[in-house]
């Protein structure tokens, strides 16, 4: 099997352990390969192609049975990154992509459907959120395909800012961004995501469709203190966005910012003092890849900023800056003259 990569999946595949993500990803669809081979049923996937295995891969592995349409039905297969309790699950053994009989999860999922509307949701908009104990609940009625490729912000405030990491507790949340169908499925015209919450204590929580959110007064606090406590110092590089660097994070500053800015993916190599301290499989490049998208990030006030938590070895320099298709848009380099604290 030979398997063609583009220039941004060949990013991903060489981030940080994504040689062993893409390894159980291949097992998963072998083995869901082998379970369905005698079956002439199709494949419903839902969610967003993985960064590292490209469709005409998965497609060669479900034997080109995967079916146009967006919404479950009764019929065939279903394929999803989520690990759900259910009976209708055919692959308990899988570690990221796993096969469902679709008839019983269509009828776990209308279960669960009425279980979440029959309270009260936390939040009415174009989606009515819903909460338990250990779970946020999306939900949207009707629901087209439309609405299943809507990306949300997901920041979760906890009672103790102590329990962040060193680079989030500048702007006091932790950021579980999504797209809702890489969570969620559509079925009889409703759409139903489930986001886990952590087990810490919560003090708030804000979500809704990316760059399109109306911040709580409190959070709009923060995110402009954190904006001025980082403005107070000298970047490390000057392009079209401005980096910054406290302790083990930089951060990524545009004022003005519009959601063009924002829309490209960012590059970030590190090259370290010693190659010793790179993963085996990065050596032979000589540096580390943390490439991410900006959804990660906050916009306000006409602004955007960003923060990115860097590795714990020490650090030569860094490239940074975005890029389309293999086209650097910007790029900025910092060489870092000092040790990180």
């Amino acid at each position: 099997i030979v398997f063609v990569l583009s220039s941004f999946q060949m990013s991903h595949l060489y981030a940080p352990d994504a040689a062993q993500r893409l390894k159980v990803v291949l097992s998963d669809f072998t083995a869901i390969r082998r379970l369905t081979a005698d079956e002439p049923l199709p494949f419903f996937v839902p969610f967003s192609t993985p960064p590292d295995l490209m469709w005409e891969n998965i497609n060669y592995y479900l034997s080109r049975r995967i079916i146009s349409n967006h919404s479950l039905t009764a019929e065939g297969f279903t394929i999803m990154p989520d690990r759900l309790d259910t009976d209708a699950l055919l692959t308990p053994q899988n570690g990221r992509i796993f096969l469902y009989d679709s008839k019983g999860l269509l009828e776990m999922y209308r279960q669960a459907y009425q279980s979440v509307v029959a309270g009260e949701p936390v939040a009415r908009s174009t989606f009515d959120v819903y909460r338990d104990e250990s779970t946020l609940y999306y939900v949207k009625n009707p629901c087209s395909d439309k609405d299943m490729k809507t990306r949300f912000s997901l920041h979760i405030f906890r009672t103790d800012a102590r329990e962040f990491s060193t680079h989030r507790r500048l702007f006091g949340y932790d950021n579980h961004n999504f797209q809702f169908r890489d969570h969620g499925l559509r079925f009889d015209e409703k759409c139903l995501a489930r986001i886990a919450l952590p087990q810490d204590d919560i003090a708030h929580i804000e979500t809704g469709p990316l760059h399109h959110q109306s911040y709580d007064p409190n959070s709009l606090k923060v995110y402009r203190q954190a904006y001025q406590s980082v403005m107070a110092g000298e970047p490390v590089a000057r392009s079209t966005f401005d980096v910054y660097r406290d302790e083990r994070a930089l951060y990524y500053v545009k004022n003005p910012c519009a959601d063009e800015d924002v829309k490209f993916p960012f590059f970030l190599h590190i090259f370290p003092t010693d190659v010793k301290g790179l993963p085996h499989h990065r050596r032979w490049l000589g540096y580390d890849n943390y490439d991410f998208h900006f959804s990660r990030g906050v916009q306000f006030d006409d602004k955007c900023m960003a923060s990115i938590a860097l590795p714990q070895y020490d650090i030569a320099r860094i490239k940074t800056g975005q890029f389309l298709t293999g086209r650097r848009l910007w790029e900025a380099e910092i060489s870092l003259d000092e040790p990180l604290e």
